[in-house]
């Protein structure tokens, strides 16, 4: 039986609230309170039962047909990464630089600057996550702060800067001057970067999830830890192949040879296994057999996470074939709000119902420009809103909220209080950044 629009926003508070409280105070696992809730959310909207299970499934492949290569290939660098010592020493090398007080903001400007030639939040953040892990055992601080901190960074250049595809699909179809816009988004991104750093760092420290002690002796087998280039080169041959892909796509014809290569080798799903390789060719000392286990001890560590991942996406998949998105645009864009208002609060509903920030902003300036200059707003100020919106928030049907989770060894609760609310913090602080710029401009 079809159901309202009040009604499918009513299942979908219930769906959510269900699995924290599954997840929470049940203890269950949360694939399976993912999985459950899923299911129930979709066929109390009037979904029909085979769509559910077929939207499952496509929303689960999807997720991790690309999330999964780069999530089992950062576990396997980390493992690498600590079992020869490459992290002590890059640890080391880190602290030197910036001091024990000054880690979170290292890591947070990190994240920042490798998010956009990566164009993606979550693989930056698990590039980075083994070197967050043991500086924070090297400086004995707290593995969550530092892991916030990161996915802070990461969060707002993917979000707010062009050209990472979202924000650079905006400037598109509201048809807003690139460099006007890239320099209104870098101001916008300052104070959302810095409310994110300062609420990382003031989060409280739990038990299960800080490191009070130096990091393990590298099965080295009596040698010395590498020297900082053998440490930093297998993480940075990947993010130079990725940063030259993003260049190459905006420099060299698509015929061109070397573009077509760096198509290929500077793709995540590619470079990332290639970083695998080199370590394996550095680390040949170690024997076949101990790098065999230390790739089988990352993969199964690895099924943790993207079994999360993947329930994410079958969650965000049928979400959006619930509509609420549309009935939720239809709404705003109808009611008498502040015409900055508008887009801000379609990508943050958006956003919020089906997870996906791709969607959200591929979505709400189409629903928008047909209106924009009834809203009073120039192109340049509205894909501002709408990349304020996309913002917030970050919760269960988001594949970033699972990786920044369980990598930084938080349960559900605990990322509610601390991710989510990092990211809500972080689309207001852009939201009234915007606001400010739309009085003056």
């Amino acid at each position: 039986m079809p159901v309202g629009e009040f009604g499918r926003l009513i299942i979908f508070a219930i769906g959510v609230t269900g699995i924290v409280v599954l997840t929470t105070r049940y203890r269950w696992h949360a694939f399976v309170a993912i999985f459950f809730a899923t299911i129930a959310i979709g066929l109390a909207s009037g979904v029909e039962p085979q769509t559910v299970v077929t939207q499952m499934v496509d929303g689960f492949g999807k997720m991790l047909g690309y999330t999964g290569i780069i999530v089992v290939s950062g576990i396997i660098i980390g493992e690498f990464l600590d079992k020869t010592g490459a992290a002590l020493t890059i640890s080391q090398a880190v602290l030197r630089v910036v001091g024990r007080a000054r880690a979170a903001l290292a890591m947070a400007i990190s994240g920042y600057i490798l998010a956009v030639p990566v164009m993606c939040s979550d693989t930056s953040f698990i590039i980075l996550s083994p070197i967050a892990r043991a500086v924070a055992a090297r400086a004995r601080l707290s593995v969550p702060v530092l892991s916030l901190a990161l996915a802070a960074g990461a969060y707002t250049s993917f979000k707010l800067i062009p050209p990472s595809p979202g924000p650079l699909a905006v400037l598109t179809m509201f048809n807003a001057d690139f460099a006007r816009t890239l320099a209104l988004s870098a101001m916008v991104s300052v104070p959302v970067f810095l409310v994110g750093l300062l609420w990382a760092v003031r989060q409280p420290v739990t038990s299960t999830a800080v490191a009070i002690a130096e990091p393990a002796d590298p099965e080295s087998g009596g040698r010395q830890p590498p020297g900082i280039i053998q440490a930093f080169l297998p993480l940075a041959a990947p993010i130079l192949l990725i940063v030259a892909r993003a260049a190459a796509a905006r420099t060299l014809m698509p015929v061109h040879p070397v573009r077509a290569f760096l198509d290929f080798a500077g793709h995540p799903a590619v470079a990332l296994p290639a970083g695998v390789g080199l370590l394996m060719l550095l680390n040949r000392w170690a024997g076949m057999e101990s790098m065999r286990q230390w790739t089988g001890d990352a993969i199964a560590r690895s099924a943790a996470i993207l079994v999360i991942v993947g329930a994410g996406g079958a969650l965000s998949s049928v979400l959006q074939q619930t509509g609420m998105g549309e009935v939720i645009g239809t709404l705003l864009t109808t009611a008498r709000v502040p015409g900055v208002l508008v887009p801000f609060l379609l990508a943050l509903l958006l956003k919020t119902t089906q997870g996906s920030s791709l969607v959200t902003m591929f979505t709400t300036p189409a629903i928008v420009a047909p209106i924009l200059p009834a809203l009073g707003l120039s192109p340049e100020i509205a894909a501002l809103s709408v990349f304020a919106g996309a913002l917030a928030v970050v919760h269960v049907n988001d594949s970033f909220f699972w990786v920044v989770t369980r990598f930084a060894g938080l349960s559900v609760a605990e990322g509610y209080r601390s991710l989510t609310m990092l990211t809500l913090l972080q689309g207001v602080t852009a939201l009234a950044a915007v606001w400010g710029l739309s009085a003056v401009l």
